[in-house]
């Protein structure tokens, strides 16, 4: 088989149904299987796709999280390549194939480790398809930017993409959309576990970077990331950001041990003018503060 497709669903039923719809509708000229791994999700998801006979679901009784739940799907996936693919994206094109035949046509002349495409957002306006590598002195160096932002007026420069070019090669894809052979995916042991939500991609993009294999995004194909769908609450965002933060920190400790130390100096220090942001309850600000102090080490 040419390609697993793996999509993990959290009650997403409806932009995961959609998501498989375009998946079936769009992919051809490959033979390819979907994977469907639940996380015991509690909108009826389980009573939708049991019913449906084109992909194979896999249910979990607890919420594995993001990275373990794909390592699941991957334990069934038949496939030489294994392609993850948000529950929130819509395909419109033959994406699959696309990403397929430029992996095994440059493959050994470009060394590829993960391989992505352009995302675009619900306007059709190009969005986040891949960035850098995070650091945390690019993290400190970042909060007092942002500070300076705000004195001045003066904005960071996102990261640029050369959507101009047919490739080009970037740090790290974007998680909503990663091709790899899963040779390579089995050799780095797949997703680190330890890491519930966010930065696993993050962390699986840099050890294969470490490999010496570079991540490359396509402009040739396009696929709709309708990014964020499944936080739609206030209370949502707040366990969003702590569970970033907390993956961040996690990040930080494992890939970056010495200057590790300087960041938590740091961030220790602006941790407490978190309780103070209005965008948050109050509640909100001191149960994210105490859970990052307890990540630092966790």
């Amino acid at each position: 088989m040419d390609v697993s497709i793996i999509i993990v669903n959290y009650n997403t039923k409806q932009l995961t149904n959609a998501c498989i719809d375009s998946v079936v509708k769009y992919t051809s000229k490959l033979n390819h299987e979907i994977i469907l791994v639940d996380n015991a999700s509690s909108d009826g998801s389980q009573e939708v796709f049991r019913n449906r006979h084109d992909i194979l679901f896999i249910e979990s009784d607890v919420n594995l999280g993001f990275g373990k739940a794909n390592n699941l799907g991957v334990e069934k996936a038949k496939g030489n390549f294994l392609f993850f693919l948000n529950s929130d994206t819509l395909l419109i094109e033959n994406s699959i194939k696309t990403l397929h035949d430029f992996y095994i046509a440059n493959h050994e002349k470009l060394n590829i480790g993960v391989l992505g495409c352009q995302l675009l957002n619900r306007e059709m306006e190009v969005t986040n398809s891949g960035g850098i590598f995070p650091t945390p002195l690019n993290d400190v160096y970042l909060y007092f930017k942002v500070l300076v932002e705000k004195l001045i007026k003066f904005n960071i420069k996102n990261i640029k993409t050369d959507f101009h070019l047919s490739y080009f090669n970037i740090d790290m894809v974007s998680g909503a959309d990663m091709f790899i052979e899963k040779n390579l995916f089995d050799k780095i042991n797949g997703f680190d576990q330890d890491f519930f939500l966010y930065y696993e991609e993050t962390d699986l993009q840099k050890r294969i970077s470490n490999l010496g294999f570079h991540n490359f995004l396509i402009s040739t194909t396009r696929i709709i990331h309708f990014e964020g769908s499944s936080f739609g609450t206030n209370k949502a965002s707040n366990f969003k950001r702590i569970i970033i933060q907390e993956s961040r920190n996690r990040y930080f400790r494992k890939h970056h041990s010495i200057s590790y130390f300087f960041y938590i100096l740091v961030d220790s220090i602006i941790n407490w003018t978190r309780l103070f942001n209005d965008k948050y309850s109050f509640s909100d600000n001191k149960q994210f503060v105490l859970k990052n102090i307890k990540s630092y080490f966790k």
